[in-house]
């Protein structure tokens, strides 16, 4: 076990270089503030898509799933592969669009589009899936401080949205771009030492190495999980509007789907010997996949490296959490309480206020849930439900009044899907995913169809 003076050194060691970092990042203007000045270069936009991208619910949830299903989890790396691939073209529709329009958000889009009464129904849904997703890494990164060094979680939770505050409120988004370069390039070079250092257990039973184990329904949703996140999540629509040319825009998202594969090979690897050393029997079998996985990587890596781990762990939970935080910020300045005319000290002063707003917000739900992939899959799957109607629109069947039938609809029922399960099997099975994106693409549908006969 680490010492807790070695972990909260780890966790002032990062606040310490974000502060640097953030000091290094002009905050003259809004558009400095909140989109580093929209003038982001090919490596950094790459390596703020890829810190973005590998999460710590990526490193925990997606090697639980391996842990469970075997290779055939995998369905949810080649989706997002595609989807990466998939969204470039969309993507350069946004990139200008946001210069002619000055873009911020991706609820900037839908109040061209719709208005900002139809748009603020959108940023609600985000708002909610947002606020789920940030309080997961908190969530994750205090279960990892619990088991590493024995913290208490509610302070390991406390202390990393301190973390991710100070260095947020210093540089803004020049701050999430530069830590994710610096978090990435970390969390690559331990994935790639903590593979070739793990301790293998037992043996994989054969049907972990079957491509089709998770079943038809798993397997698609794993893949619709993967292909529509781009379309429907926030982060990456800010970051296109952030990036400096459309030639940036397209060989970042290409390059990214590369990454993605190789991520997909290592993640897979740890998956399979969690379950060699942690198989599904005996006294473990009601444990959470997403602990034999945490335990994979504390118990089998050689105590020498185990630090690094750590640090891997940490810039992974950070790389994403001050994303999901800076945008939620965003979301409340620009979205739900925007201002006309206001001058660029009192903009920035907003966002600094509403970070720390949002942060506490999301604190107080990380203090009140336990099991990772069931808030990951609930609020994975009822964001990406805003997917078929980004479909519809850029497929001009464009209507208002659906967009806003859409969304209630499938948030309602999604949830209560959700509930359902938890109360019926004990847990959200992936499959969520369709009731979501079924629900607001049918909603959607029969709606626009209904008011274009009515008229």
């Amino acid at each position: 076990m680490i010492s807790s003076t070695l972990l909260w050194g780890v966790l002032i060691g990062f606040t310490l270089i974000g502060i640097l970092l953030g000091r290094m990042t002009s905050t003259k203007s809004v558009d400095d503030f909140a989109l580093g000045g929209r003038n982001m270069g090919f490596f950094p936009s790459l390596m703020t898509l890829s810190g973005t991208f590998v999460s710590a619910v990526t490193l925990m949830v997606y090697t639980s799933f391996v842990y469970i299903y075997g290779v055939s989890a995998a369905w949810i790396f080649i989706g997002y592969t595609l989807g990466f691939l998939l969204f470039i073209p969309f993507a350069l529709k946004l990139y200008r669009l946001s210069i002619e329009h000055h873009f911020f958000t991706l609820t900037d889009y839908f109040v061209f589009r719709y208005g900002r009464k139809t748009a603020r129904w959108v940023i609600g849904v985000i708002f909610v899936w947002y606020v789920g997703l940030l309080s997961t890494q908190l969530l994750v990164g205090s279960n990892l401080l619990n088991e590493l060094g024995g913290v208490p979680v509610n302070w390991a939770k406390l202390g990393m949205l301190v973390t991710v505050l100070t260095y947020l409120l210093v540089g803004g988004f020049g701050s999430v771009v530069k830590t994710d370069i610096f978090q990435f390039l970390v969390i690559f070079l331990v994935l790639i030492l903590v593979t070739m250092t793990l301790k293998q257990g037992g043996e994989v039973p054969a049907e972990m190495y079957e491509p089709f184990n998770a079943g038809p329904v798993n397997i698609i949703a794993f893949l619709l999980l993967g292909l529509l996140t781009p379309f429907a999540t926030q982060d990456y629509w800010q970051k296109v509007f952030a990036m400096k040319s459309e030639k940036v825009v397209r060989n970042s998202f290409a390059v990214g789907a590369s990454i993605n594969i190789l991520l997909t090979v290592a993640l897979t690897y740890v998956g399979l010997i969690a379950r060699s050393s942690f198989p599904i029997s005996g006294a473990i079998q009601n444990e959470h996949a997403e602990m034999m996985v945490l335990r994979t990587f504390t118990e089998l890596v050689p105590p020498e490296f185990q630090v690094f781990v750590l640090i891997a762990f940490f810039a992974a939970i950070l790389s994403t959490s001050d994303t999901y935080l800076f945008l939620l910020s965003l979301n409340v300045t620009n979205d739900l309480f925007p201002r006309k005319n206001e001058s660029a000290k009192s903009g920035i002063q907003r966002i600094r206020l509403a970070l720390v707003g949002v942060g506490l917000f999301a604190l107080l739900i990380a203090f009140f849930f336990e099991r990772i992939e069931d808030i990951v899959v609930t609020f994975k799957a009822l964001g990406i439900g805003i997917a078929p109607v980004i479909f519809f629109d850029w497929a001009g069947k464009r209507d208002n009044r659906s967009v806003v039938r859409a969304l209630i609809i499938m948030t309602i029922v999604s949830l209560g899907v959700s509930v359902w399960m938890m109360k019926t099997a004990g847990k959200i099975d992936p499959s969520i995913a369709f009731v979501s994106i079924g629900t607001s693409a049918m909603v959607y549908g029969m709606s626009f169809l209904s008011r274009k006969k009515g008229a």
